[in-house]
């Protein structure tokens, strides 16, 4: 049903003032709440915009929390954010929210992953709006708009219904890091630095570089040092960065490493946080196999107290490798894991399996990779592939784990030498895939 506020909104009607923002909020998506509410708070316009943050675990506590703010706020922009394997929820808590309070004046704006990834199918699930990519420009002038009483139909990089259909404005260009806070000091939604944005390997199970861009933008040292000491004035003890490739870091495209540049970091990084409280290169700042060096690791192990280095591989076969368009080989994850084991850290390996046209054979190279990883030292951290929409393999079916592979991993992971949500993630996305087909239909 949409929702009649909208309507007066778009159709220029009278429109009642004050606007308050609501994020919808959860463990999967605490990182992006924590940039948009910075983005509201860098922003002249909104800076000073009431924010409330309510959990979206109970779906009547927070019925009950929104009929609450419709007493003291005319307007509500009630905010989901979202991936793919979080679809099923997020409509269901929709539908509970559109029952329990449908007079009220929400608007439900949906953004993340899987949002901008199928805008279309994303208003048909019942949202107002649609974010499509970046939301730290898109939510400010959405907020704006509603709190001026103006049209929303020309702010670029959104999605809308219009006349039985969706209505796609203009795409918005990449943001500039600097511009915008990484988290909200004075909300206290404090989180991990985001340090780059936008990849340029465009893997195509990932769908990074198809929101952010394949060139890779980084925010500036000046500015990563300021909210570092911000956030340890508001009690953070340990301090972690955001990015696609860690190493990757000050680099012009995004596949060179800059050294300079990295120790420049992590020193004036260090200087604040103390060496003992300092990560890089682990959860969630990956690197690619091909970046690690004997340099780059010096850099890590002098000034981070990272303990485990995290690096992509998803297959042991070249030739899936080459399909996926990884853009490194089965003999860069071997020598990276030689590599941080001789620097004296643990190293963890990512695998994706049940990915699309992977053979037996692809598989047995996959395992022969993993038995010669775990005897130097590693451990794997294991993925069921997960059809993401706007990636050229979205229209792939979800990855099965069949049971003879089930087992080797339970036996791999009774030794200590594998971990991860692979169950799990074959399980959503099956349930994903299968809701977004019966919903279309």
């Amino acid at each position: 049903m949409q929702n009649p506020g909208i309507i007066r909104c778009i159709g220029y009607d009278v429109f009642m003032p004050e606007t308050a923002v609501v994020f919808v909020t959860g463990n999967n998506n605490k990182y992006s709440i924590a940039a948009l509410a910075g983005a509201l708070e860098s922003t002249p316009s909104t800076a000073a915009v009431p924010v409330h943050f309510l959990p979206g675990k109970n779906p009547a506590q927070l019925c009950d929390s929104l009929r609450l703010l419709t007493e003291t706020h005319e307007q509500l922009l009630v905010c989901f954010s979202f991936a793919t394997t979080g679809i099923v929820a997020a409509h269901a808590l929709l539908m509970t929210v559109r029952a329990e309070l449908a007079t009220s004046n929400l608007v439900c704006v949906a953004g993340g992953p899987h949002p901008t990834g199928d805008p279309e199918g994303t208003i048909m699930l019942g949202f107002d709006i649609v974010v499509i990519g970046e939301g730290e420009e898109t939510l400010p002038e959405l907020v704006t708009a509603f709190s001026q009483e103006a049209p929303v139909d020309e702010i670029k990089g959104i999605a809308l219904p219009r006349n039985g259909g969706v209505l796609k404005t203009a795409k918005r260009e990449p943001i500039d890091l600097d511009q915008f806070a990484p988290f909200s000091v004075a909300r206290n939604r404090l989180s991990p630095i985001e340090i780059s944005r936008g990849c340029p390997f465009a893997c195509r199970f990932c769908q990074t570089s198809y929101i952010f861009g394949t060139k890779i933008r980084h925010r500036s040292i000046d500015e990563i040092v300021k909210y570092i000491a911000l956030s340890k004035a508001n009690g953070t003890r340990d301090f972690r960065f955001i990015s696609p490739n860690a190493l990757a870091y000050g680099s012009a495209d995004g596949k060179s490493v800059d050294l300079e540049t990295i120790e420049r970091l992590l020193k004036a990084a260090s200087a604040i946080t103390g060496r003992e409280h300092l990560f890089f290169g682990s959860f969630p700042s990956e690197v690619r196999p091909e970046a690690v060096s004997k340099e780059a690791l010096e850099l890590i192990t002098t000034y981070a107290a990272t303990k485990m280095v995290v690096i992509g591989a998803q297959s042991g076969s070249r030739r899936m490798l080459d399909s996926l368009n990884r853009g490194h080989t089965v003999d860069d994850v071997s020598k990276a894991v030689t590599l941080i084991l001789e620097a004296g850290l643990a190293a963890s390996v990512d695998f994706i399996f049940g990915l699309p046209g992977e053979t037996d054979d692809d598989k047995r190279l996959s395992i022969e990779m993993i038995e010669r990883l775990t005897a130097m030292g590693a451990r794997v951290h294991s993925h069921t592939f997960i059809p993401l929409p706007g990636t050229p393999l979205a229209k792939s079916t979800a990855g099965v784990v069949d049971e003879e592979l089930a087992r080797y991993l339970s036996r791999l992971a009774n030794k200590g030498l594998q971990f991860g949500q692979w169950k799990k993630q074959q399980r959503l996305a099956e349930e994903s895939i299968s809701f977004r087909s019966g919903f279309s239909s």
